[in-house]
């Protein structure tokens, strides 16, 4: 196999400066030895098309359906923002793990494929790991061992406690007064580009969420770790592939299931499509909490300076119902009130 690592890269005709190696150098936990270039790769971007992809709020169900069963990789036309929201993804994922630690404690182990004879993988090996460099050390951790195979393409990360026993539940308690709450753990915009929506879809093009925003990440893993530790949630799960919509699907069991509104979330993002805010790929988590530690958490995200959005309650019937309206609360009032006064004789 050709040695991705050590290579020269020349990308759309321009020479690349470093090697692969050579900038995850800097992230690296110990300095790597150094070695000679071993080859050069020429390459060129698989660019996606412009525009966003216009899909259906009435088939949420369907979408849903299709996202549950299927198996996504990072997509090669957004390598750079799917291998951050990967780095994301697996240090959120280790929130619900066992262990005395925080974020900076920390260190990844980074694992890419990709096919060398397919046009478009190196050019989006070698913008992925800029990406994936930049991001870590943006989040002031380390990588510990960095590994190629070939294959499809797609990176994935570990923590040395993405293996450890879980802290705390990934299904719903059946506490009818608990709440369910969610927090996007990036400022991003929500975008269906490179989603595993778009994959199961067979989707081409639109624009992904970014996920550039480190400094918030760390912001919000240190207050939801610390509720996790102190006991504080019911329940928890990561917002990854497939969205929100997935992982409220994912929490749902034993017969609990929940009734979630996302209109909160619609207006703060400006958006009025619930399928972009249900299915877009911004890292974030779902947690549950007691009625009684509401107030608690709102203090602590507010001092935090971090949003959340309660969603609703816990079922009894085990099934997931969404709810939306992308107007505020006095828009809902006031267009009420102009119907019933159309209806007057």
């Amino acid at each position: 196999m050709i040695d991705a690592l050590h290579s020269k890269y020349i990308i759309d005709g321009v020479p690349q400066e470093l090697t692969p190696a050579g900038i995850l150098s800097s992230v690296m936990e110990k300095a790597p030895e150094p070695r000679p270039v071993a080859g050069t790769i020429l390459d060129e971007t698989f660019d996606p098309a412009p525009g966003p992809f216009e899909l259906d709020p009435a088939r949420l169900d369907d979408y849903l359906a299709a996202v549950m069963a299927a198996t996504g990789s990072v997509s090669v036309p957004f390598a750079a923002a799917s291998t951050r929201g990967r780095v994301a993804a697996a240090l959120i994922d280790t929130m619900w793990r066992s262990g005395n630690f925080k974020l900076d404690d920390l260190h990844l182990t980074a694992k890419w494929t990709f096919n060398p004879d397919k046009v478009g993988d190196m050019a989006a090996f070698y913008s992925s790991v800029e990406a994936a460099a930049e991001y870590i050390d943006t989040l002031r951790i380390s990588l510990r061992r960095v590994s190629c195979e070939q294959g499809l393409f797609d990176v994935r990360f570990a923590t040395p406690f993405s293996g450890a026993p879980p802290l705390v539940d990934d299904i719903f308690h059946p506490d009818p007064q608990s709440w369910v709450v969610y927090l996007p753990f990036d400022t991003s915009d929500y975008r269906l580009g490179g989603s595993l929506l778009s994959q199961a879809l067979g989707l081409k093009g639109g624009m992904a969420p970014q996920v550039e925003d480190a400094d918030y990440l760390m912001d919000c893993f240190e207050v939801v770790r610390e509720f996790a530790e102190d006991g504080v949630l019911l329940s928890a799960a990561s917002v990854s592939e497939g969205g929100l919509y997935a992982t409220l699907k994912r929490m749902c069991g034993d017969g609990t299931g929940v009734n979630a509104d996302i209109s909160g979330v619609l207006r703060s993002c400006g958006v009025t499509d619930p399928v972009q805010v249900l299915f877009g790929e911004v890292p974030g988590v779902v947690i549950q909490i007691r009625d009684a530690d509401f107030d608690y958490i709102d203090a602590e995200f507010l001092l935090q300076d971090v949003a959340f959005f309660p969603l609703g309650h816990p079922t009894a019937d085990g099934s997931l119902h969404i709810e939306y309206s992308a107007m505020s609360g006095i828009q809902t009032i006031l267009e009420s009130l102009m119907q019933n006064a159309e209806g007057e004789d």
